[in-house]
């Protein structure tokens, strides 16, 4: 009887050890699991930083290549061509001299109407507090006003708030994807869609360019940082997906799909 009471008393002994051992080591493993988390995503944070300070700078620069460019091509033209009307007016003449003063009239209120368009893109914050949509609007306006391209902005829904960090990746995602377009593609027609419906936005962006085969660009070169890869870790980065539908002589639709959270 001693000897089974003895028995009884080991196996609850060890059957208590053992479960003990179990409680011990499964709460190691939530401790590991919850620091390796906490890690994973404070590196995510890290990353998602890097990319919106990355963002926000090349929007700058690339608001300052605009107004670079528009004052070289556009402000500097007229203030030059105000500047010989001036330089040549004969008041010995007063018709001509009255056709020149009118002309650079006109030429002064067509440099101020430029100067506030141009204003307008001064600060790419500036023109993201107005709203994704508006900033997006905004790029296709710009294009048209350039007269090298077509470009259409169209909505179709109701689009619901971002955060304004999200926004600034997906404007920028969505100036790049412009700008590889206008520099690479041959296009005549660049277009920016966006389709909302419930909580899900989709972001289309298409040309009729020269196209180009997606699968080649990315392949086993995905990690390496071309800017289709860098494209899709942004997009990653802010819960987004992006696909490419590209074929050589039909152009290029790129749709960036986000959902609200």
């Amino acid at each position: 009887m001693n000897q089974e009471f003895s028995s009884h008393i080991i196996f609850v002994l060890v059957s208590l050890i053992a479960l003990l051992l179990m409680v011990f080591l499964i709460v190691i493993t939530l401790i590991i699991r919850y620091r390796k988390r906490k890690k994973e995503n404070q590196e995510m944070q890290e990353k998602f930083n890097q990319v919106l300070l990355s963002s926000k700078l090349e929007i700058q620069e690339q608001t300052l290549q605009h107004i670079s460019r528009e004052i070289h091509d556009n402000l500097g033209q007229v203030a030059s061509l105000i500047k010989i009307n001036l330089i040549t007016l004969d008041l010995t003449n007063p018709v001509q001299a009255a056709e020149k003063v009118e002309n650079s009239r006109e030429l002064i209120r067509q440099l101020i109407t430029d100067l506030k368009i141009l204003s307008g893109t001064l600060n790419g914050d500036k023109v993201l507090r107005n709203g994704l949509l508006k900033a997006l609007e905004h790029e296709c306006m710009r294009l048209n006003h350039s007269g090298a391209f077509i470009s259409t902005f169209t909505l179709d829904g109701q689009a619901f708030n971002i955060t304004p960090e999200k926004a600034i990746i997906l404007y920028r995602m969505c100036q790049e994807l412009m700008n590889n377009a206008i520099k690479h593609s041959d296009a005549k027609n660049i277009n920016i869609a966006v389709y909302c419906q419930m909580k899900n936005m989709r972001i289309e962006i298409s040309d009729d360019g020269k196209g180009f085969e997606p699968e080649k660009i990315l392949g086993d070169h995905f990690q390496s940082g071309n800017w289709l890869g860098n494209l899709s870790n942004r997009a990653s980065l802010i819960g987004a997906t992006i696909t490419f539908d590209s074929t050589p002589g039909k152009g290029t639709t790129v749709n960036i799909n986000i959902k609200q959270t």
